[in-house]
């Protein structure tokens, strides 16, 4: 084997099916096959041909966080190599979506009157951006969705709920006429 003892190590969340290794040798007959094996074998796969292997899931640092497997090559004679031990790490990287607060503000409105949205904050400083609408014409419950994505790529989401009601009571006009009948 000539290829080494280190594998490309990979951060968490890139993808299954990235190659992580290839296996190179020389022999004077000349490598037929390739194969692997060892403790973290059943997580890769190999192209016996050409010695590529291949994370078969998408790597986690959290379940995982580093690999370790042998590689050997046989030729044409039926020989095979010494196995020799290759590793390889997954990096961690920011799984954490920012926490969004919602302010506080007005979560019950008198129907015709007028809302103003308190919004909300993220914890990483990052711009919060705000979906959904009130309409206090009309009776009912409204679902504001606040969300923000730090610099990692994670989304954080929070909502704030509205209702509209209608508790005003009637004004009753009395018209002018008789006060009495007979």
């Amino acid at each position: 084997i000539t290829s080494g003892t280190t594998g490309t190590d990979l951060a968490e969340n890139s993808g299954s099916g990235q190659t992580v290794y290839t296996i190179t040798a020389t022999d004077n007959v000349g490598v037929d096959s390739y194969a692997i094996a060892g403790s973290d074998a059943s997580l890769l796969s190999v192209n016996s041909s050409t010695g590529v292997v291949s994370l078969t899931a998408d790597p986690d640092y959290e379940t995982k966080s580093s690999y370790s497997f042998t590689v050997t090559a046989s030729d044409a004679a039926g020989n095979t190599s010494a196995a020799t031990t290759v590793t390889f790490s997954i990096t961690d990287v920011d799984e954490t979506p920012p926490v969004i607060t919602v302010l506080s503000g007005t979560d019950r409105v008198e129907m015709g009157s007028t809302w103003t949205d308190a919004g909300a904050t993220a914890d990483g400083g990052e711009t919060v951006t705000s979906s959904g609408t009130v309409d206090t014409t009309t009776v009912g419950t409204y679902t504001i969705t606040y969300s923000a994505t730090d610099a990692e790529g994670n989304e954080g989401t929070a909502t704030r709920t509205v209702t509209v009601v209608d508790e005003t009571p009637p004004v009753i006009t009395v018209l002018s006429g008789t006060d009495r009948v007979e």
